[in-house]
Parts: C-alpha cells; structure tokens; sequence
C-alpha cells in the first residue's frame, strides 16, 4: 500500500501579521491563524489521514491541534 505525505504550514500568527520574523520562538496563532487552522481542519478531515506530525513550535502544534479536534488523530 503506497504513503501518501501530505505537506502544510502553520496558520498565520500575530507575528507574521505584524511582519515580525519568529524563527524557533513559539509563536501565537492570531483570529485569522485559528479560522485558518478551522478550514484546513475542514479541508482534510475525510482525507483518511493516519498521522499528524509537527514541530514542537506552539504555532504549528496549535494549528494541527485546532485543525483535527474531535478526532481520534493526536
């Protein structure tokens, strides 16, 4: 059975909105982050996907958090 990997990028922070570089600081997903987070969640949920895996970034953990609650992904 073939993998398929799927690819993404956090949502959108109060930093990047502000043009502030974060680099590894953790960073905080602002109203339109979480609305993002929302949408991917709605884009990918019966896309039967196995695992989500993420850096330890808040920002990235809080989108895949936000992206895929009320499922059984951790």
């Amino acid at each position: 059975m073939p993998i398929r990997l799927v690819y993404g990028t956090h949502a959108t922070t109060t930093g990047n909105e502000t043009g502030t570089a974060t680099g590894s600081l953790p960073g905080v997903l602002s109203p339109t982050g979480r609305r993002q987070a929302c949408e991917l969640g709605d884009r990918r949920r019966n896309d039967n996907i196995a695992a989500v895996l993420t850096s330890d970034l808040h920002r990235a953990v809080d989108t895949a958090r936000i992206a895929f609650a009320g499922t059984t992904l951790r």
